[in-house]
């Protein structure tokens, strides 16, 4: 099984993202592994580093890869691949919505972010990716409820999938991630719970997927 994350610009909280949801996942049982596709940058490479260091478990397998073709010829041997894509994806995003069972957009609340998500999908759509099989999540989001609600009326306006839970933008979660965890694995039980409803919105949407713990 192959989950995409795709993004047109960078900042939105994709690799953030792509932890949290390999660790609900490893933590489910599952066999997962990341693959990051931004090998000059390696945030997920370098945040593994991080975790191994810090002897966190589950271990979360992650690799860099240079090409799209060559993550998914090997997603077989995975319960689950997460291919973490680079900013800018345009060709290599449509390769990887292609060959995935779930599409996630993050974005967070402003017009900037979320008009070239929009665009992005539609480009999806018209190269034939089914709609049902994408949704946006509002990733590294801090602002009020009525800024939520704008958000959300725009997506829906625009005729995308939306996520109910946020991946919210706090600084326990950043200094989580410096020390190799996700953001479900930051010690305060209420930033844990929001990381894991975000996780469970998405692992809801595969199929046979275990409910995470």
């Amino acid at each position: 099984m192959i989950i995409s994350l795709i993004s047109q610009k960078g900042g939105v909280g994709k690799s953030a993202l792509a932890r949290l949801l390999a660790v609900e996942v490893a933590r489910a049982g599952w066999v997962v592994k990341i693959a990051d596709l931004d090998p000059a940058q390696g945030t997920s490479t370098k945040w593994k580093a991080r975790r191994d260091q810090s002897g966190l478990h589950p271990e979360i397998a992650v690799e860099k890869y240079r090409t799209v073709d060559r993550a998914i010829k090997e997603a077989g041997r995975f319960d689950l691949m997460i291919l973490d894509g680079p900013a800018h994806a345009e060709q290599g995003g449509r390769t990887m919505a292609r060959h995935s069972d779930l599409v996630l957009m993050p974005t967070g609340y402003s017009l900037d972010d979320m008009e070239p998500q929009v665009e992005a999908a539609y480009e999806l759509e018209e190269a034939g990716i089914a709609t049902d099989r994408m949704f946006f999540c509002f990733c590294r989001a801090k602002g009020s409820e009525a800024e939520d609600r704008a958000a959300r009326a725009y997506l829906t306006k625009a005729r995308v999938n939306v996520l109910d839970p946020v991946f919210p933008e706090l600084a326990s979660i950043r200094q989580g991630h410096a020390e190799g965890r996700a953001a479900s694995e930051v010690p305060f039980p209420k930033v844990q719970e929001r990381a894991v409803a975000v996780a469970q919105a998405i692992m809801n949407h595969l199929p046979g997927m275990k409910e995470a713990a």
